[in-house]
């Protein structure tokens, strides 16, 4: 409905619409930082899909919103819908060039199909939360003291009506804000439904949790929302269609990376943990967590290890005393002393034998007393660690590989990929968890950042924490990322809820290494994860990951290598889809450049660097150059890779396309006949592809005025999308009013009707 869209006409029909940036992200099902880009980039052209949810966001608007639209901009928005799939060559809908990014040879070109039955997709407010659904990171704690008076606030303040500012329960680590919040949310599980545990370290962090929300409340979600923040946009809207509800917002990082989530979310209740004691004024109610009380300290040991003299009392009160009356060290050195069974006496001997001063170079002191936590919980891992590798030494290999990854829950199976034997590794989980070291379920494996922090520390001294062993760790964890994280991520769709289960570890990989000591498994991490990063629309992280894979490659192996040229695609990529064009052309047409100087102008990569910049020069409206240089890369593929090769019916749609967008209708139509006819040959008339190039042939029979061949393929296409994405998916949508301008413009053509006879004689 808008030719090019930018900022500017963003903001445009944001102020029709009369909502606030927040709002109109969530309308949109978009990233807000995407809507505060548009009003800091006016001149900014959205990324295509963007173009598209745009298109359909005006397109459903109400006629006072489309007639304040049309005079804030001067457009009109009674013309085709011009930047929908069956007009724009450059939509997710025509073409895998969207973002080529060296898809290569085993690109899985069919894997955004899915089947879907016809009830599949349903609105938020049609689907109920079955009963006891809930997330939590671990079972109750059977252990768990003293915290009645705050356990009590937290009753107070969340039972409150209507709902007031949530409580944000804030300390230092180690103190047991999450445990907390843990056993609160299992004392009320009959009176929430669902809760949902959201880990907060970052914005990214709560996208990635309301989107795994909504794929829990409607499983088709997952399959059908194109990136993590349309999936929590789905979740956004059914908590506000819903009471009854809990989210626990883990260590949250800040306030400003939840806020816009609960200045929207008022139906039900938000708890808040954070490291962070400021700031939280306008949005929650700090309460403090200070350490444990020297009575409840001495009540967790003694809860723990059960022991059968009273003479052992005084001992653990000088042992809680040693370490600071911190709940996770206590927990910790009750473990150790019930699982190899020997006194408190004992045990408090062994540990002064390694004090804090031992750690104070890796440790340094600060005024918040989070590194004392620190030297306390190392001196406690080395005693552990010592007993535990002695019996299993795969347990210490398995809890200084997951030392690199995010303290968030790990995929159990990462776990098994360590060693050959299973049975090995259970043992290994079961011994880290006896120790307290782990909390482990059947599906996950959580390490406390505290532990993961020390276990990174090397120490000559000790051998299990030897340099040496560190980066023996350090290496293992790239290793083991490289293997799990899916290939093809940007356009392998049915991998994405896998990537967003190991991005928050890959994040974290790449956070605790400098970029000095960055490796090639490094720079394959970090070009992996921009590749996700920008299909799931996080574009300024997506830009950060691939220039810094970018330097990595250029220092290890040169500029001229084929990893370099391929990160540098990445990051050409990157920039074009977060709409910065004037970045993203040097570096693509450098790409092709130094693909045809260094690998040849027949190397399948230097094809993709051509199409990636066709697809440029498209969005520059350049149609001349875009064309010139498809025409090129069809003859290529062709001669290269035969008539039927995905990447050259690809290349068929983009040169039909492109004929298209120059006016050239007679060629366009008979290549996008023939790209159907291909289509359906190769992959079936009912795969997506197919579909869209039925599309396409339809817009360019209707662009040429034939509404008779044009109407009843649109029909079509409407009828597989609804069948394929169920009713309300913006795919859908743009379908539908592609059948509806096509109609209204054949309706429009038609000669008048003549005279009924019959009503005229009455």
């Amino acid at each position: 409905m808008v030719n090019g869209w930018t900022g500017r006409d963003a903001c445009a029909l944001q102020s029709a619409l009369r909502m606030s940036n927040q709002q109109f992200a969530t309308h949109l099902g978009l990233g807000l930082r995407t809507v505060a880009d548009w009003h800091e980039k006016l001149e900014m052209r959205p990324r295509p899909e963007t173009q598209q949810v745009l298109d359909s966001a005006l397109a459903q608007a109400s006629a006072a919103v489309r007639e304040r639209f049309a005079a804030l901009t001067g457009r009109s928005t009674q013309a085709a819908a011009d930047t929908q799939d069956g007009l724009d060559p450059h939509s997710p809908g025509v073409s895998i060039n969207t973002g080529v990014i060296s898809t290569g040879e085993g690109a899985t070109i069919d894997a955004r199909t899915v089947h879907l039955p016809a009830d599949a997709v349903r609105t938020p407010a049609e689907i109920t939360a079955v009963r006891g659904l809930r997330n939590l990171p671990s079972p109750s704690n059977q252990v768990f003291v003293d915290r009645v008076d705050v356990l009590a606030h937290l009753d107070a303040v969340l039972g409150e009506e209507p709902p007031t500012a949530p409580p944000v329960v804030h300390g230092l680590g180690g103190t047991g804000k999450s445990t907390l919040a843990l056993q609160f949310a299992h004392s009320n599980r009959d009176r929430y439904n669902p809760i949902w545990w959201i880990t907060a370290d970052s914005s990214v962090s709560v996208v990635t949790g309301l989107a795994q929300l909504a794929a829990r409340l409607n499983p088709y979600e997952n399959l059908t929302a194109k990136t993590s923040a349309e999936a929590a946009a789905w979740a956004i809207g059914w908590l506000q269609a819903h009471d009854g509800w809990l989210l626990v917002f883990d260590d949250a990082d800040s306030p400003q990376s939840i806020e816009s989530v609960l200045g929207i979310l008022a139906a039900g209740r938000h708890l808040i943990t954070s490291r962070h004691a400021t700031g939280w004024h306008r949005v929650a109610r700090p309460l403090p967590l200070a350490l444990l009380p020297p009575d409840a300290a001495l009540d967790l040991l003694t809860r723990i290890t059960n022991p059968s003299d009273d003479a052992d009392r005084a001992v653990f009160e000088r042992l809680a005393a040693e370490l600071g009356y911190l709940p996770l060290a206590l927990e910790q050195a009750a473990a150790y002393i019930q699982h190899a069974a020997i006194t408190p006496a004992a045990y408090l001997d062994r540990l002064r034998r390694y004090p804090a001063r031992m750690f104070a170079a890796s440790a340094a002191s600060d005024a918040s007393g989070e590194s004392d936590r620190q030297r306390t919980i190392a001196r406690i891992w080395q005693l552990s660690l010592e007993a535990i590798a002695g019996r299993q030494p795969l347990a210490g290999e398995i809890l200084r590989t997951f030392a690199w990854l995010a303290p968030d829950p790990i995929p159990r199976d990462l776990a098994y990929q360590l060693h050959e034997d299973p049975l090995t590794v259970d043992d290994a989980l079961a011994l880290l968890n006896a120790y307290s070291m782990i909390t482990l379920t059947p599906q996950t494996v959580t390490v406390h950042r505290l532990v993961q922090a020390v276990a990174r520390i090397p120490d000559a001294a000790r051998p299990h924490s030897a340099p040496v062993t560190v980066s023996q760790a350090r290496d293992r964890a790239a290793q083991l990322l490289l293997d799990s994280l899916p290939e093809n991520p940007l356009f392998n769709v049915p991998s994405w809820p896998r990537w967003r289960e190991l991005f928050p570890h890959a994040l974290a990989f790449t956070d605790h290494i400098g970029q000095d000591q960055d490796t090639p498994d490094t720079a394959s991490i970090l070009r992996a994860t921009s590749g996700f990063l920008q299909g799931d629309g996080h574009f300024d992280q997506a830009i950060a990951s691939a220039q810094r894979a970018v330097n990595a490659y250029e220092r290890i192996q040169g500029p001229d290598a084929l990893d370099t040229l391929t990160a540098r695609s990445f990051l050409a990529s990157a920039y074009r889809a977060a709409g910065d064009l004037t970045t993203a052309t040097p570096l693509h047409q450098r790409n092709l450049a130094d693909s045809e100087r260094i690998l040849g102008e027949d190397h399948p990569e230097t094809l993709v660097a051509r199409a990636n910049l066709a697809y440029l020069y498209a969005l520059q409206h350049d149609e001349a150059r875009a064309l010139q240089l498809h025409e090129r890369n069809l003859t290529d593929y062709e001669r290269i890779h035969g008539p039927d090769h995905p990447h050259t019916l690809n290349g068929r749609a983009n040169l039909a396309s492109s004929y298209r967008a120059t006016g050239d209708l007679g060629r366009a139509i008979e290549l996008h006949q023939q790209s159907v006819t291909d289509y359906a040959r190769v992959y079936g008339p009912d795969h997506s592809e197919t579909i869209t190039a039925r599309s396409n042939l339809a817009y360019a029979y209707q662009l040429a005025g034939d509404h008779d061949r044009a109407i009843p393929l649109h029909q079509q296409v409407l009828t597989d999308r609804e069948r394929l994405y169920g009713p309300d998916h913006h795919y859908t949508q743009i379908a539908r009013q592609l059948l509806t301008t096509a109609e209204l413009q054949a309706t429009e053509h038609e000669p008048p009707n003549a005279p009924d006879n019959r009503q005229a004689e009455e």
